[in-house]
């Protein structure tokens, strides 16, 4: 899969049960993706812990 700024992502969680985080590519740098989260926060992250994310709201 090829991230691209703009895609809507998940992040793998790392525990059973636990809720991934969803948001949206801001930037790419090498392996290096910059994330802006649902809640407002902005991390980077490496692109091979994410995952295309279905958007809830575009739903139904």
């Amino acid at each position: 899969m090829q991230l691209r700024k703009g895609m809507r992502v998940r992040e793998l969680t790392k525990r059973v049960g636990q809720v991934p985080r969803v948001g949206t590519v801001e930037r790419l740098r090498g392996q290096s993706v910059e994330v802006r989260w649902d809640d407002g926060h902005t991390s980077s992250v490496t692109g091979s812990f994410l995952f295309p994310a279905r958007d809830r709201k575009r739903q139904g």
